[in-house]
């Protein structure tokens, strides 16, 4: 679905967790920075950075740190929205990166014509303009809710419920499964944003392995069934199917932790990748 819309979008602010991000955040702020409706406010939540991070936030930047003896990407999320005061907040990442300088207006345009979406995330999808799906009830599959990674979400709402501190890993998706359940509001998956990560950590199994996990205890517990652990397991020991050893090894623990989680509340630690 594709939409025009007028560069009269209200205002936002953006929301940026940072450790140690001195060599991608410059790379954030300056995409934002080309963006035809760019921030209004920048809070900067930074979680104990030793190197130059915070010497690259722009001017009047409200830079709050981190309070807690753990890391939390609840948290951190959830101590900055405290500072915000405008209608939208923009929850971008540290090394993300968008290309199309129309993006912003169009996330907010499509917020602003349509009550009924709550969110607004960009996604790697490629296309050749921007362009959205709505994702709501019927189609959230507890992975395609929102993306914290860049979203854009009515602070109305989080203010209503804000992120659980329990949910140690997709946060965003758990909160996207209230938002569809409670609310009954969908969330917009944009293409088309010229999303590029600079994370050279993305990829990192242990990454994977608490997302699927948490997603499974706290937002889609069809994956908890026996018959998806049968298939994962599946994938770990039936030889022939191409499957590497790396990837054999991530579905036997990925299968072993779904296990547990009928037994035990799963908890990890939050950190950064």
């Amino acid at each position: 679905m594709a939409t025009a819309f007028t560069n009269d979008a209200p205002e936002y602010a953006a929301l940026i967790r940072t450790f140690n991000s001195e060599s991608t955040l410059p790379v954030t702020l300056a995409c934002l920075k080309r963006q035809t409706n760019p921030p209004r406010h920048y809070i900067i939540v930074d979680s104990g950075s030793t190197d130059q991070t915070l010497a690259c936030v722009p001017p009047g930047s409200l830079v709050h740190r981190y309070v807690g003896s753990e890391f939390n990407f609840s948290e951190a999320i959830n101590q900055g929205l405290k500072l915000v005061s405008s209608d939208y907040v923009l929850i971008i990442s540290s090394h993300t990166e968008l290309g199309n300088c129309e993006a912003m207006s169009y996330a907010l345009g499509l917020l602003k014509s349509d009550p009924e979406i709550g969110a607004a995330y960009f996604s790697h999808l490629g296309a050749d303009s921007l362009r959205h799906e709505l994702i709501n009830q019927d189609n959230f599959t507890g992975f395609n809710g929102l993306w914290n990674t860049c979203a854009m979400i009515r602070v109305s709402l989080l203010r209503k419920r804000m992120f659980r501190p329990e949910v140690f890993s997709a946060e965003d998706q758990e909160w996207a499964g209230w938002l569809f359940a409670n609310e009954k509001k969908a969330v917009a998956r944009i293409s088309g944003g010229g999303l590029t990560l600079h994370n050279p950590r993305m990829d990192s199994p242990r990454k994977k392995l608490n997302e699927y996990v948490a997603v499974a205890y706290f937002t889609n517990r069809k994956l908890l069934e026996w018959s998806n652990i049968g298939d994962l397991l599946s994938l770990a020991f039936t030889p022939g199917t191409g499957i590497g050893p790396a990837k054999r090894k991530f579905y036997f623990w990925l299968s072993v932790h779904l296990i547990a989680c009928h037994f035990f509340k799963p908890r990890a630690r939050s950190r950064y990748f």
